[in-house]
């Protein structure tokens, strides 16, 4: 059987761009080449187009058991895709939550049957499910909610967060960590409650740089008691920053995320959107903004992953401590990495690794991540030079909105290739 041939374009192979043709094969790169194609192969025209590595979103929550109206494994899939994304990992947090093995399987089958991409799952801890942790299969992460988020996982004590990152440790693989401290956000949102705060700036209080300091802090003495490793989510603040430096020049070697929305958005766009831009944790000063995106080109934030977390307009329009927290971000991540890329504050190398090899090492996903012979065939075929403003009724979620709705971006995803198949093709 005939796989694809990407002709005419460029290739971002070995660390840097040269003009090649991608052969594939059988869902794997089969040749790099400056050769024209060979016979039976489709062939995709390039021409004028770079082609990446498929981007690695090892943070997304497509909804689906349990509130498939705010997204599903379809809809949320062709929007990766859309995004250059051909593999994503789903976090636990549905209703019922994936924290037992069966629950997991369940979820499997339904990603399994739906999804347009690649996918990979996080197992959830709870107090007392060591042992289904142990039974859980082909998982990429032990997530661990140190702050209450969306859904009601939740692990508050110690020697809980403890007991979950021994079983990461056992099952071999990284503890991913939600780092807000619950007693610090319970107390602030209990006085800005009482307070009667009701503008955008009331979530940002309630839950305050304090309350990340103090969990990153926490996760990293429990991830050295038990010698497991640690994946630190959405870093938000420079304070953040400072904190995972001084940890790892005492010998951490945890790693950490960063989102779009903290990446490319601050506290004048949460006054302009209220609950439209409310997120866990909140998206902060222009000043942490700066912090996070100069962490992130010189390779001290290990990855960049979307945390897409949807709901529908209507749920957003509540008052701001009342709206879920959450916002889309699979579709326009890569394009937002490749604007910050056109203006110069980030190198291309630097978003590959940080978009697609990183996530793909750190969650020890084999043969993704890099485009190789014998690697699996995700590719994001980009035009650098394109200009599109990104808009609402562009977006393939079901929720059917964007926080970045409105802006300009230069470098836009023409093509998304998952495991040899063209799953996306222009908009």
């Amino acid at each position: 059987m005939g796989g694809l041939a990407l002709l005419n374009g460029k290739v971002f192979v070995g660390g840097a761009v040269r003009e090649a043709n991608v052969f594939t094969k059988g869902g794997k790169i089969a040749r790099i080449a400056r050769s024209s194609r060979l016979s039976g192969e489709k062939a995709v025209d390039c021409t004028g187009l770079l082609v990446l590595p498929g981007v690695v979103d090892s943070h997304v929550h497509f909804r689906e058991p349990g509130q498939s109206h705010k997204e599903d494994w379809a809809t949320g899939s062709m929007a990766a895709a859309a995004g250059g994304v051909t593999t994503v990992i789903d976090m636990p947090n549905n209703n019922p939550p994936a924290t037992t093995a069966k629950r997991l399987a369940e979820k499997a089958g339904i990603a399994g049957k739906r999804s347009v991409v690649d996918f990979r799952l996080h197992f959830g801890a709870v107090p007392g499910n060591r042992a289904e942790i142990a039974k859980a299969r082909g998982i990429a992460s032990v997530k661990v909610f140190m702050g209450s988020s969306t859904g009601g996982l939740l692990l508050r004590r110690d020697e809980d967060v403890l007991e979950a990152f021994k079983a990461a440790k056992r099952k071999g693989v990284p503890a991913t960590v939600h780092a807000e401290d619950d007693q610090i956000v319970s107390e602030a949102t209990r006085v800005a409650k009482e307070s009667k705060w009701n503008d955008p700036s009331a979530h940002l209080l309630a839950r305050p740089v304090s309350a990340a300091v103090l969990a990153l802090w926490r996760a990293v003495l429990a991830s050295a008691k038990a010698g497991s490793r640690l994946h630190i989510l959405h870093v938000s603040s420079e304070a953040e920053l400072l904190e995972l430096s001084e940890a790892r020049a005492l010998g951490s070697l945890a790693t950490c995320e960063v989102t779009p929305h903290h990446l490319f958005l601050d506290a004048s766009r949460v006054r302009l959107l209220g609950s439209f831009a409310k997120v866990n944790p909140p998206i902060r000063s222009d000043r942490d903004r700066t912090a996070l995106l100069r962490a992130l080109e010189s390779g001290f934030i290990d990855t960049v992953a979307s945390d897409h977390a949807p709901h529908t307009r209507e749920e957003k329009r509540a008052p701001i401590l009342d709206a879920p927290s959450g916002v889309p971000g699979v579709q326009t991540l890569l394009p937002l990495l490749l604007n910050e890329c056109s203006k110069g504050s980030l190198s291309l190398a630097r978003a590959v690794e940080a978009a697609s090899s990183k996530p793909a090492r750190i969650f020890s996903l084999g043969r993704k991540g890099r485009i190789a012979e014998g690697m699996d065939a995700d590719l994001a075929v980009v035009d650098l030079r394109r200009e599109r403003t990104i808009r609402d009724e562009d977006m393939l979620y079901k929720c059917g909105w964007t926080p970045f709705h409105g802006m300009a971006v230069k470098g836009t995803v023409e093509k998304t290739v998952s495991r040899g198949k063209l799953v996306f093709e222009g908009l």
